[in-house]
């Protein structure tokens, strides 16, 4: 079955959840770095696993677009 196009309006509406991601998993990491508890560490890590898990979901259509994808490592 060949691939269908993505209609702008998806294409857009990837754009923005990836990029809204991309700005979640930087402010994960940044408050992963600063001093917490082991509970609130754990917490923050398997958020972060979450959100680069979600960030994967928009596979290559998105991450062809978005200049940063870094974060969906």
């Amino acid at each position: 079955m060949p691939a269908q196009p993505i209609t702008q309006h998806i294409r857009e509406a990837a754009l923005v959840h990836a990029r809204l991601l991309d700005r979640l998993i930087t402010e994960t990491e940044a408050e992963i770095a600063k001093e917490h508890g082991p509970f609130v560490t754990e917490s923050l890590r398997e958020w972060l696993g979450v959100l680069r898990s979600e960030r994967r979901v928009y596979g290559m259509a998105a991450t062809l677009l978005v200049s940063n994808i870094e974060n969906a490592a």
